[in-house]
């Protein structure tokens, strides 16, 4: 088991999230401001043309199957990226063990 953990676009997530729904995988969205490390950021933001400090983003938090990572790490890839600086970030870790809290055959 992987957690993967996608830091995207906010303009990006709707389009990432169905491509997720469509493999089968649910997660989690948190909605964030973050940095990067360049100290003014160019960027679109609503098709505008802004530059500021800190850039509205929005993380998946994923648990994935082994045998689905390589296909969920394509699916985010694919569709959170525009082509310009600030399209993101994926970080896979290792999960030693997931527990259901409430089980579906109970």
């Amino acid at each position: 088991m992987k957690r993967v953990e996608a830091i995207i676009r906010v303009e990006r997530v709707h389009k990432v999230r169905e491509r997720l729904k469509e493999l089968g995988v649910g997660g989690i969205i948190l909605h964030a401001d973050g940095w990067s490390k360049e100290s003014k950021f160019h960027l679109r933001y609503r098709g505008l043309p802004v530059s500021y400090d800190l850039i509205p983003t929005a993380k998946f938090e994923l648990f994935v199957p082994d045998d689905k990572l390589d296909l969920v790490v394509i699916t985010i890839k694919e569709n959170a990226k525009t082509g310009e600086a600030g399209d993101g970030v994926i970080a896979v870790s290792d999960i030693e063990k997931c527990i259901n809290v409430t089980p579906m055959n109970d």
